[in-house]
């Protein structure tokens, strides 16, 4: 982490420290809209998921993950597979700034014959300052993410636009928009060759670029308790540089999820 992140990262944990406020009751809407799981309230389940085995593979692997959605007030939250530490809040919860962290799946290079003989490519945690504005269109979230593990030692920013579709007290919907950026050092790490994995002896080096995503969660309660089944499925559109891989093959990647949960 260079001198500018630091300053970032210390700068925004003297701001949560500082600034923490009492604030009005958000309605259905905005809850709806800040959390990846249409969900009014704090929510714990276990969900399987689908998406590729390796970057661009045409093939997909499952996880059978835990979920986790829980806010402690304007000071921290954990939702989905993503944490974070709010460190201004506006009277209004309209604008939020702070910072977070969330985890980026590598793969088994033998999974995919075009990744076989390669390394594997390592878990990795990306984490830096973001910010959410609610508006009554929805929410836009920004953040700019470091790799903190130093898998790639690459950056990533991310813009994404959560509107909600369906808002019953049963049944809601929302849905998604995004781009992704990654810099050249986060691509080559995940979709290039090094020397020692190219036939030729040269590595292959991947240029940043940005990828763009479309989908719908979706959040049903199924009986009288507080038991729930989310779900959620998306496709990514990926990157010139990430399509024009040698391990890529197929432009567009899916991501599904179904699972069931409790309101906490």
């Amino acid at each position: 982490m260079n001198h500018l992140q630091k300053h970032i990262v210390i700068a925004l944990l003297i701001s949560g420290s500082l600034s923490i406020q009492i604030v009005r009751a958000q309605t259905l809407n905005e809850k709806q809209v800040q959390q990846p799981i249409p969900s009014a309230s704090n929510f714990l389940g276990i969900g399987a998921g689908a998406f590729p085995k390796t970057s661009g593979s045409s093939e997909l692997r499952m996880m059978l993950l835990p979920v986790v959605q829980y806010n402690w007030g304007d000071i921290a939250y954990i939702s989905g597979l993503k944490a974070g530490l709010w460190g201004f809040t506006t009277e209004d919860r309209s604008l939020r700034i702070g910072l977070y962290a969330e985890p980026r799946f590598g793969y088994d290079a033998s999974d995919n014959k075009r990744t076989a003989g390669m390394a594997d490519r390592e878990f990795a945690i990306d984490a830096g300052p973001s910010l959410r504005w609610t508006t009554p269109l929805g929410a836009l979230n920004l953040e700019y993410g470091f790799d903190v593990t130093g898998r790639s030692n690459g950056q990533v920013a991310q813009v994404q636009f959560i509107r909600p579709l369906i808002s019953e007290q049963g049944f809601r919907l929302n849905g998604i928009a995004g781009a992704t950026w990654q810099n050249a050092a986060m691509n080559t790490y995940y979709w290039g060759k090094r020397g020692s994995e190219s036939e030729t002896g040269s590595a292959i080096n991947i240029g940043a670029g940005t990828a763009v995503s479309v989908g719908l969660t979706g959040f049903y309660k199924i009986s009288s308790g507080s038991g729930a089944l989310f779900f959620g499925t998306s496709i990514n559109r990926l990157s010139d540089p990430q399509a024009h891989s040698p391990i890529s093959e197929r432009r567009y990647t899916p991501v599904i999820y179904l699972g069931y949960g409790w309101k906490l």
